[in-house]
């Protein structure tokens, strides 16, 4: 796979946020990755089509992906989800823990937990991931941490990739932040360019920098075919609806298959 360095376990010069504090001991076992994962739930009138996130008495899209596609060209990516996640949670803490902040270094059981979900992932997903015709995969950089993306150390590492893995896309010095999309917070190397792009990130919230990383992929002559993340946030807290929906995909069998 391609070049995205090593640095697993390193200490950043600099991070994104401190993280919040673990909801317990952080284990990981073969076959644990089913146990904690839950269903996306399909578009409907509470779920928006793009993020699947709550839509909150929209129509189309939510207020988020509205801010997104109002602040970049008028487009969204949809996206491909593995799992929801929330807070409390092993697979929040897994997606918080597998990565070090500056403070608390990478958590070697976090970091086999989500291998061991990219790799099933994909394994399931062969048919899928044929059928859209990837020529290379990339992963969003970071806001504030310096490349490589533990994602992308983590994907090299354990060689769960069906494609090549390629660091092409670099961030810019414009700002960029939660709710803050940004036409400028990216630039794409031109061994992107004409590419058909299946887009990796390790979590999805408000969707303002996969976003952005989706629109100067677009805008570079890249066509992205998939925007896949392993963790959609759901805040309990937010809504009725949106503790509603968690709930109610969490008493569903989970299912790896994607279509």
């Amino acid at each position: 796979m391609g070049g995205v360095g090593s640095g697993w376990g390193r200490k950043p010069d600099s991070v994104d946020h401190v993280h919040d504090p673990q909801s317990g001991q952080i284990t990981f076992r073969d076959g644990d990755e089913s146990k904690q994962l839950v269903l996306p739930p399909p578009p409907s009138e509470r779920v928006c089509r793009w993020c699947l996130g709550l839509l909150g008495g929209r129509i189309d899209a939510c207020f988020n992906c509205e801010e997104n596609a109002a602040a970049l060209d008028g487009r969204l990516q949809q996206i491909t989800a593995v799992s929801l996640y929330a807070k409390p949670g092993r697979l929040r803490d897994w997606l918080t823990f597998y990565k070090d902040d500056g403070e608390v270094l990478a958590d070697a059981a976090a970091g086999r937990a989500i291998g061991a979900i990219l790799r099933h992932f994909f394994v399931a997903n062969e048919a899928w991931l044929t059928a859209l015709c990837v020529d290379v995969a990339v992963v969003v950089p970071s806001t504030l941490r310096p490349p490589p993306h533990p994602l992308s150390v983590l994907l090299e590492r354990e060689a769960v990739l069906p494609v090549e893995l390629v660091p092409g896309l670099k961030r810019t010095t414009a700002e960029l932040g939660h709710n803050r999309p940004n036409p400028s917070a990216f630039v794409v190397s031109e061994e992107l360019i004409g590419k058909r792009i299946l887009l990796l990130d390790d979590v999805y919230t408000s969707g303002a920098r996969a976003q952005s990383a989706a629109f100067a992929l677009r805008e570079a002559g890249s066509t992205v075919v998939a925007l896949c993340v392993v963790g959609r946030r759901y805040n309990l807290d937010y809504s009725a609806d949106s503790a509603a929906v968690f709930g109610e995909q969490t008493a569903q069998p989970f299912n790896w298959i994607r279509e």
